[in-house]
C-alpha cells in the first residue's frame, strides 16, 4: 500500500534563518515559504525536498501527501497500524502520523499529491545527489518487513560492514543500518568527487565532525550537520 506520490523530509528548526541560510549555501533553491501560522519554507535540491519548521516535533519526520489519505489509513488499521489522528496549528487540515519500528514519524497529510512540486530533475546539490534516507535500525529484519507494507520494495542489500538493505517506494529511498555508529536518521549524498566537495566545504568554513579516510588516508566521506542538528553523509559512489 503505497502512502501517496509525494513526500518530503520535515525538519524542526530553532532559527528558520539560520538553517535557510544553511541549506542556502548548500545548493538548495527555495520553494515556498511562510511566517503564519508558524515560520516555514520547502527547499529542493531536485532530487529531494526537505521542509523546515520553526516549532518543536520529533525530526526529522517523512511527510507523504494524498487526497485518498482517508482510506489510507483505514487500509493502516487493517494491517494493524493505528495512526494518531492530529489536526494541522492552524486547524485546516486533518493528518495522521504513526512511527516506524526505529521510532521514525511518518506524518499523512490529506492534501492532494497532485498539487506538490515533485522533484523530477538532476540534483543541483553542493553535497552531491541525494541516495538515501539512512536509518539505524537494532532488527534489520523487522524494519524491511514493516517498509514493505507500505510498498517499499528492496533495492540493495548486504552484511559489511553490518546488515543493511536499501528500499524505495518510487518516491522516497531508505536505507535501513543495523548499526548503532549513528542515532539520528540521516540524509546520505553520493558523488564521484566528495574527497573534493568536502575540501571546498571546509575550505567554506563548513565543519564537518567525522571524516572517513581509506587505507591511503584519502577522504572518501564526511558527516556535515545543520545548524538545526540535522547530519549529513557525504560518501564516494553513485545514487
Amino acid at each position: 500500500m503505497k502512502l501517496g506520490n509525494y513526500a518530503h523530509i520535515s525538519i524542526c528548526v530553532h532559527n528558520l534563518p539560520e538553517s535557510s541560510a544553511f541549506y542556502e549555501k548548500v545548493g538548495f533553491r527555495k520553494l515556498w515559504g511562510k511566517s503564519e501560522p508558524h515560520p516555514w519554507a520547502l527547499f529542493t535540491d531536485g532530487r529531494l525536498n526537505i521542509h523546515l519548521y520553526e516549532f518543536p516535533f520529533t525530526s526529522p519526520a517523512l511527510h507523504y501527501f494524498s487526497k485518498h489519505m482517508k482510506d489510507k489509513v483505514l487500509e493502516l488499521m487493517r494491517m494493524g497500524i493505528r495512526p494518531e489522528q492530529q489536526r494541522s496549528r492552524d486547524g485546516n487540515r486533518v493528518q495522521h502520523s504513526f512511527t516506524d519500528p526505529n521510532e521514525l514519524c511518518i506524518m499523512l497529510m490529506h492534501y492532494s499529491d497532485t498539487d506538490m512540486p515533485v522533484p523530477n530533475g538532476p540534483s543541483f546539490s553542493r553535497l552531491g545527489t541525494f541516495g538515501e534516507f539512512s536509518i539505524s535500525t537494532e532488527n534489520l529484519r523487522k524494519s524491511v518487513e514493516f517498509w514493505q507494507q507500505l510498498d517499499y520494495f528492496p533495492v540493495l542489500t548486504g552484511d559489511v560492514p553490518y546488515p543493511w538493505a536499501t528500499l524505495s517506494d518510487g518516491v522516497i529511498t531508505i536505507g535501513l543500518h543495523q548499526s548503532a555508529t549513528f542515532t539520528t536518521p540521516a540524509l546520505t549524498y553520493y558523488s564521484l568527487d566528495a574527497a573534493d566537495r568536502i575540501a571546498r566545504l571546509k575550505s567554506e568554513s563548513f565543519t564537518f565532525s567525522h571524516e572517513l579516510k581509506n587505507e591511503a588516508g584519502r577522504v572518501e566521506g564526511a558527516i556535515l550537520t545543520a545548524p538545526d542538528g540535522q547530519p549529513f553523509f557525504l560518501l564516494t559512489g553513485t545514487a
